[in-house]
């Protein structure tokens, strides 16, 4: 195998044996555990920061600018942690409502450990903010059946609450879009009849290009639900415009290009899109 280059940075790696990577991967799931507890005791903590408003007393203008000049945290960033917060807190007192406890290798009942044990990523709980309703009755209702038919453990809880976390976590269909938004579609549809059949009507161009400058804007709405306006186009895509792009076949450039139409209502953000 090829050595690192001759700045010194260190020696030829090789594959160590399957011993010494047990531990070394041992090691590694404790450290993410952790820091996966930390995240979350961070954000309840950001949280409760944000609603005791505690940037007046100490003399900032805003959450924004107290985040950035005690912290270095950005305003994006701090509002995502309350989202986590949040969404742990929905998953904690679903948790509590189903009356679920776990049993312990001696046979005793306690408590089910809270959200930072259960391995759910910041991206996870980021991404039910949108939907903590549901989440919440979902988690219930799935935990009260099953412990209608015993005990449940730990894993069999991590198991539920990441299966109910999962669903949610995958966008709305598009069929469920605002009734307004589907007369937007079908009116684009006719529009396009329209020109298909006289293209060199300039009437009906211009309305074929209104009404799919009308359907960007609906995009752009529901990729606003998706992904709030106060996270970059970056982070909105990491978070979940990406894979909302994916599941309704299309580029997150796309979807990323009719956001800023629905925040800017400039037509030439859709430049280079179906316009």
């Amino acid at each position: 195998m090829a050595s690192l280059d001759d700045a010194g940075l260190g020696r030829a790696l090789e594959p160590v044996g399957r011993a010494e990577a047990e531990r070394l991967t041992e090691q590694l799931r404790e450290v993410i555990g952790e820091a996966r507890r930390v995240a979350v005791a961070l954000a309840q903590r950001v949280r409760a920061a944000h609603r005791a408003q505690v940037w007046v007393a100490l003399g900032y203008s805003g959450w924004g600018e107290y985040a950035q000049a005690e912290f270095g945290v950005s305003r994006a960033q701090a509002y995502r942690l309350i989202d986590i917060a949040e969404s742990a807190g929905v998953l904690e007192r679903a948790i509590g409502a189903a009356g679920v406890l776990a049993v312990s290798p001696a046979g005793d009942t306690e408590p089910v450990a809270g959200v930072e044990g259960w391995g759910l990523s910041q991206r996870a709980l980021r991404e039910v903010h949108g939907r903590l309703d549901e989440l919440g009755r979902t988690v219930t209702e799935q935990l009260t059946a099953a412990g209608k038919t015993g005990q449940l453990d730990g894993p069999a809880v991590r198991e539920i609450v990441h299966r109910c976390v999962d669903e949610l976590r995958r966008p709305l269909p598009t069929a469920g879009a605002p009734a307004g938004d589907r007369d937007v579609i079908g009116a684009m549809e006719r529009a396009l009849t329209d020109f298909q059949r006289d293209p060199s009507n300039t009437g009906a161009g211009r309305r074929l290009v209104d009404t799919m400058a009308e359907a960007g804007g609906c995009l752009g709405r529901i990729a606003l639900e998706l992904a709030p306006a106060y996270l970059s186009e970056q982070e909105a895509s990491e978070a979940v415009l990406a894979r909302y792009a994916e599941d309704i076949g299309c580029t997150v450039e796309t979807v990323l290009a009719a956001r800023r139409y629905a925040l800017t209502g400039d037509r030439r953000a859709l430049e280079g899109t179906w316009l």
